[in-house]
């Protein structure tokens, strides 16, 4: 943080003023851009997590899918193991017409009668058991060469049942069915040695794709409002703070550039009297910073007599001083300058003084003048005590000429004003007075 010297404020004030609509453009375009990469961001974060979101649903929803064919395949194995099971008959549970008639209804010593369950008879009860609950597990045992008519495949689970005999494992995707969100899941039914009693028939072979096992779970549909709401308030929110944040960065941003770019002279330096930056102002006044060393102390670009000394502006700024301000003489190319000094410290984010800001105001012909002021009333003040001055009234006769004293003495005109002053008088005669004393004296020239 820089701690800007009060006396730079009409410098910051001129500036403010001489460029409003640069600074003003400048710091909207900022802000702008500012806002803008906020929201790209938070929309492609966004756009992120739902992808994501989506992936984990959909990783959710086939796990679950699978775990039903994975437990239904679980039971068929176990039907088909024990050649399958025979249980009453009911309404509910006739004879199948798809096995063949041998052996497959009993009659118990009790007389109840009895009918073989195969496990594709087993998946239809049970699929149809699931069908009754809205919300349950659709199951839908399916073939390419169906031998019940309504295990005939749909037309995506016949595509399906062809990617098997490709060499797909298995499909699942989400699909819309009216207001609800379903997902299905499909997978192949393998010839194990237990199925050739009743599919040998068909020419399959251990190991064939007999048909698939189609499962379609209800998928609660989700609602993004509280997501949305989420994102929106850290939208707002971050909007806010960016532009809060860049007003007052831009105004900082400001305030340092017309300090730099005024007319006062300014220079920062370090803790090490290293000059850090300078404006063009200082430049023009103590010389450009030589070019070919990248570092130059304060004590060598701008000498003067404070230099090394207790009264070193850094010094002082360095010892605890708010701000410093003294007056000084700078040497530059062997020409003495002379300056009222106002320096400031210049803080780091911890608040800790790294450094100073000093603003040079230049006083040289002012002091020439005041020299040349002093000099003059010198000479004038020497002067006056070589000039006695005779003032007031001086009585003099009007018939000898001359003049009373302050004790009442009639004095030659002569001695009086040697007496009150600093003249001395040398003696003569005028003409006029030549020929009335001495007429017969000839004054003409001769040849």
């Amino acid at each position: 943080m820089i701690n800007y010297p009060f006396t730079y404020l009409n410098a910051i004030n001129i500036a403010t003023k001489e460029y409003p609509q640069t600074m003003k453009g400048s710091k909207k375009n900022l802000i702008l851009i500012a806002m803008t990469v906020w929201v790209c961001l938070l929309g492609v974060f966004l756009f992120w997590l739902e992808i994501n979101n989506r992936r984990e649903e959909k990783l959710l929803a086939y796990n679950t899918a699978k775990a039903f064919f994975l437990q239904i395949l679980l039971s068929r194995q176990w039907n088909a193991s024990h050649g399958g099971v025979y249980v009453p008959i009911t309404s509910k549970t006739p004879p199948n017409e798809y096995l063949p008639s041998q052996g497959r209804d009993l009659t118990a010593d009790n007389g109840l009668k009895l009918t073989k369950i195969n496990p594709a008879y087993m998946t239809r009860q049970i699929a149809e058991m699931a069908q009754k609950n809205a919300n349950g597990i659709h199951f839908h045992l399916t073939s390419l060469k169906p031998i019940r008519p309504d295990n005939k495949a749909t037309e995506w689970e016949e595509r399906w049942l062809k990617s098997f005999e490709l060499g797909v494992k298995d499909q699942g995707e989400f699909f819309k069915d009216g207001p609800n969100t379903w997902f299905r899941y499909m997978a192949p039914l393998l010839t194990g040695p237990e199925c050739l009693k009743c599919h040998a028939q068909q020419g399959y072979k251990a190991g064939d794709i007999r048909g698939g096992l189609s499962i379609s779970t209800p998928y609660p549909t989700h609602t993004y409002f509280h997501l949305f709401a989420s994102f929106g308030a850290v939208a707002i929110i971050g909007l806010i703070l960016i532009f809060i944040g860049g007003t007052f960065y831009m105004r900082n941003q400001r305030l340092f550039e017309a300090i730099f770019n005024s007319p006062v002279p300014t220079s920062v330096s370090d803790k090490n009297y290293t000059i850090l930056m300078a404006n063009e102002a200082y430049l023009v006044k103590f010389g450009p910073l030589p070019a070919h060393q990248k570092t130059i102390k304060c004590y060598e670009h701008r000498p003067g007599p404070s230099c090394h000394t207790e009264n070193c502006p850094l010094t002082r700024i360095i010892g605890g001083a708010g701000e410093y301000t003294f007056e000084t003489s700078k040497e530059n190319h062997g020409v003495s300058r002379h300056f009222i000094v106002q320096v400031k410290p210049l803080f780091d984010h911890r608040n800790m003084v790294i450094g100073c800001i000093e603003g040079y105001d230049e006083i040289t012909e002012r002091k020439q003048l005041e020299d040349e002021k002093a000099q003059l009333i010198n000479e004038l003040k020497n002067s006056l005590e070589q000039v006695k001055l005779l003032s007031g009234f001086i009585p003099i006769c009007a018939s000898c000429k001359r003049i009373r004293d302050d004790q009442g003495f009639w004095t030659q005109v002569e001695a009086y004003i040697s007496k009150h002053s600093e003249a001395q008088f040398s003696h003569g005669i005028c003409p006029d007075c030549v020929k009335k004393l001495y007429p017969n004296l000839d004054l003409r020239p001769k040849n």
